[in-house]
C-alpha cells in the first residue's frame, strides 16, 4: 500500500456549508444494478423527497426529487461517469417549501419495536446506496446469503484531498453510531469495528467519547486506528487489516463473515429510519489549487457544478488544468461544469498544472513497481499487454476481475502508462464478449 500526501487536503477546521440549487439534473443511473422506472412525467410538480423512479428489479434503487418544483424534462443529460444518461430535469418553484417535510420523527422506543424487515423496507424506500463509491443498494447488502459475524464501519477515507467523511464523523458522530446500531441489529453481528485512519484523530476521540457513555445498543464495538495508507479503505484490504481474514478471488466479504459499510451510508440509514428521509443530499469535498477556498458542502443530489460557480459558492483563482470527479486516484476527468452531483460523489477536484504530472506515456522500463504496489498482488502490466493484443479471454486467466482499479499501479509508473485505463477497457471488452457468447 502507498503513503499518500495529506498536505493538500482542505482545512480540518472548515465546517460543512449547505447549498440548495434552483435547478437539478437527477440521473436514473446512480447505483449498481438495473435502472429504476420513472413514475412522474414532464410538467408534474414534485415535493422534496418525492419518488421520481421506482426499482423494477432485485438489484436497483429508488430515485427521489431533491428539490420542490416542476419536472421540465425527462431526457438524456450529462452524467459524470457514463457521460450521458436519462435524467430528470427539475426547476425549483418559488411557492414550494425547499425542505424535506418528514412524516414525523420516531422516538427511540418506536425504533426498537421495528422488525428487521420493516427497517430494510425503510432503507429501500429511501433509496440508500453505498456512499463509499460503489453505490450498491444497501437493502441488498444488508441481506447477505450467509451468516456474518462482523460489521466493519469504514471511516478511512484514504484518498488525498477528500475530507467529506471526516467532516461527517466529527459533526454527526452520534447519528452515525445510531445508524451503526441499526445495521448491527439487522445483521445480528457479534463484533463491530469502526476503522479510522491515524490522520483523523479528532474523529477517533469523538467516537471513543460517545462509546464510553454506553448508551448505544451495540455488540462488542472497537474504534480501530489504522495507518494512513492507500488503498486502506478498499473492502478486502480493510477486512484483512482488521480481522486477518482473506477474501478469496471471486468471492465477497460475506464469504468470510464480514459486511463493510461506509460511515456516510450509516448516517443515511439513521436519517431514513428515524426521520423517513430519503437520500436527497450528501456532503461533498470541493478541493484543488484552482479554487479560492477548498471546502465541504452539503449539496442536493442533482446540483450541477455550473450552478455552484454561478452562485459563487465556489470560485476559481485560476483556470483548472483538469477537473476530476472523485479522488485523484480513482476519479474520472470531466470536460465541463455541466455535470451533476450524484449519490456516489465524494468529491470534485479542480487541479492546476502544479498539481499534475503532465508527462506523456513512454515505453515500459520493466521496473516492477506496478507489481510491487498492487494491493491485490496482480500483474498490472500483463493486463496492458493482453489488452493491446486484444486477447480478452486471457484477461480472465490473470484474474482481471480482482482488480479494484485503485490506481496505485498508474501512480507509481515512471513511464506514465495509464494502466488502469487499459484495465477498465479490458474489463468492458471481457463483459461484452461474455454477453455475446
Amino acid at each position: 500500500m502507498l503513503r499518500v500526501e495529506e498536505a493538500k487536503k482542505p482545512q480540518e477546521s472548515f465546517y460543512t456549508q449547505k447549498f440548495s440549487p434552483q435547478k437539478v439534473v437527477i440521473p436514473l443511473s446512480q447505483h449498481t444494478g438495473a435502472l429504476p422506472i420513472p413514475i412522474v412525467k414532464k410538467k408534474d410538480r414534485v415535493k422534496v423527497g418525492e419518488v421520481l423512479a421506482q426499482p423494477q428489479a432485485l438489484i436497483s434503487s429508488t430515485i427521489h426529487s431533491s428539490i420542490a418544483g416542476e419536472v421540465i424534462g425527462i431526457k438524456e443529460g450529462p452524467h459524470p461517469l457514463l457521460k450521458r444518461c436519462k435524467s430528470f430535469i427539475i426547476e425549483a418553484g418559488k411557492e414550494s417549501p425547499d425542505r424535506f417535510e418528514d412524516f414525523g420523527s420516531i422516538p427511540e422506543e418506536g425504533i426498537k419495536e421495528l422488525g428487521s424487515s420493516e427497517i430494510l423496507s425503510l432503507i429501500k424506500e429511501a433509496g440508500i446506496v453505498g456512499l463509499g463509491g460503489a453505490g450498491f443498494p444497501t437493502h441488498i447488502k444488508l441481506t447477505p446469503p450467509k451468516k456474518v459475524d462482523t460489521l466493519i464501519v469504514n471511516g478511512c477515507e484514504c484518498e488525498p484531498y477528500l475530507t467529506c467523511d471526516f467532516r461527517l464523523m466529527i459533526e454527526h458522530t452520534e447519528a452515525i453510531l445510531k445508524g451503526i446500531e441499526i445495521v448491527a441489529r439487522i445483521l445480528e453481528v457479534r463484533k463491530v469495528y469502526i476503522a479510522i485512519e491515524e490522520n483523523k484523530l479528532e474523529a477517533v476521540k469523538r467516537f471513543n467519547s460517545k462509546l464510553h457513555t454506553k448508551k448505544y445498543l451495540l455488540p462488542q464495538t472497537e474504534v480501530k486506528v489504522l495507518e494512513s495508507l492507500y488503498p486502506q479503505g478498499a473492502e478486502k484490504q480493510l477486512i484483512y487489516s482488521l480481522t486477518k481474514r482473506k477474501v478469496p478471488s471471486g468471492k465477497l466479504p460475506f464469504d468470510v463473515g464480514c459486511v463493510v459499510q461506509n460511515v456516510g451510508t450509516c448516517f443515511a440509514i439513521y436519517e431514513a429510519v428515524y426521520f423517513r428521509k430519503p437520500l436527497i443530499e450528501r456532503i461533498v469535498t470541493f478541493a484543488g489549487s484552482s479554487l479560492v477556498e477548498p471546502k465541504n458542502l452539503l449539496v442536493r443530489i442533482g446540483t450541477t457544478l455550473k450552478e455552484l460557480f454561478e452562485k459563487e459558492v465556489l470560485k476559481f483563482k485560476r483556470e483548472p488544468k483538469k477537473i476530476i470527479f472523485g479522488g485523484p486516484m480513482m476519479g474520472v476527468a470531466l470536460d465541463s461544469l455541466d455535470y451533476p452531483i450524484i449519490k456516489t460523489t465524494s468529491g470534485v477536484l479542480f487541479l492546476s498544472e502544479e498539481d499534475l504530472d503532465l508527462r506523456e506515456e513512454s515505453s515500459c522500463i520493466k521496473c516492477g513497481r506496478c507489481l510491487d504496489n498492487c494491493p491485490m498482488r496482480l500483474l498490472p502490466l500483463e493486463f496492458v499487454r493482453l489488452v493491446k493484443k486484444e486477447l480478452w479471454q486471457k484477461l480472465e486467466e490473470f484474474c482481471i476481475s480482482d482488480c479494484i482499479e485503485c490506481g496505485s499501479c498508474s501512480f507509481v509508473c515512471p513511464a506514465k502508462i495509464p494502466i488502469v485505463n487499459y484495465i477498465k477497457a479490458g474489463k468492458e471488452k471481457l463483459r461484452t464478449s461474455k454477453s455475446k457468447a
